[in-house]
């Protein structure tokens, strides 16, 4: 079968056979590799050494640049897919899904769980979303928390905790302000409102909210650079 496949020059013998090839043949090796019986006036003396050296030289650096392949260039490879998981833009490793509220409320709580005791009965109870970003109101037994996730670019299903404030004070709006990329965020967020509206001012223009419920989870996102800053209104 392998003579048939040399014959047919579908395969070649190996280099490794070719000098024991050619002295059973009683030929050369320049012959058994040209296929044709050759004038021994017309072959160079000690060519099949240096043909048989040449090509395990050859076979040798191919050997060489595969090993440097898997030496360097993986490795390398694998290193910048690291960098670029691990760069705030490929959230992937620290997101979860947007539909999961339990993993969403699992990752509020392993963020904050070093500055608040009582989370274990943490729960959403308002959510808004606004352009790339996803805002979340979670109430807890001391007060409530703001979490503010961010929308993974590469998986438009999955978001990345980026960014959460706390209030244990009812009755009382809280304003958290943020750069983000190229935007500027201010949320206002509270809890157990009795009032109707609260009051602020923003690019120096003063604006009311109602109060639906007891609940407050308000956001204004400048996208024109100007990371204006709001501000509350305490009535007296």
């Amino acid at each position: 079968m392998a003579v048939s496949k040399w014959e047919t020059g579908r395969s070649a013998p190996d280099i490794a056979l070719l000098e024991p090839l050619a002295e059973a043949l009683e030929a050369s090796v320049v012959e058994i590799l040209k296929g044709e019986k050759i004038e021994k006036e017309r072959i160079v003396p000690a060519s099949d050494e240096v043909i048989v050296k040449t090509m395990k030289k050859g076979k040798h650096r191919w050997r060489l640049a595969v090993a440097a392949f898997i030496i360097v260039i993986i490795p390398v490879f694998m290193f910048g897919l690291l960098l670029a998981l691990s760069y705030p833009e490929f959230d992937f490793l620290r997101s979860v899904p947007v539909k999961d509220e339990e993993r969403i409320v699992g990752t509020v709580e392993e963020a904050f769980g070093d500055t608040y005791e009582n989370l274990d009965n943490l729960r959403i109870v308002k959510e808004v979303r606004k352009a790339d970003y996803y805002f979340y109101l979670m109430q807890h037994g001391d007060g409530v928390i703001m979490a503010v996730f961010n929308k993974d670019k590469l998986f438009d299903s999955r978001i990345a905790l980026i960014a959460g404030t706390g209030s244990t004070s009812p009755d009382e709006i809280g304003l958290y302000s943020m750069g983000e990329r190229q935007h500027k965020i201010n949320a206002f967020f509270g809890y157990g409102m009795t009032d109707e509206s609260y009051s602020y001012y923003y690019r120096g223009v003063k604006s009311s909210k109602k109060i639906d419920d007891e609940y407050v989870l308000d956001v204004l996102i400048d996208y024109d650079h100007s990371y204006t800053n709001a501000s509350i209104i305490y009535n007296d």
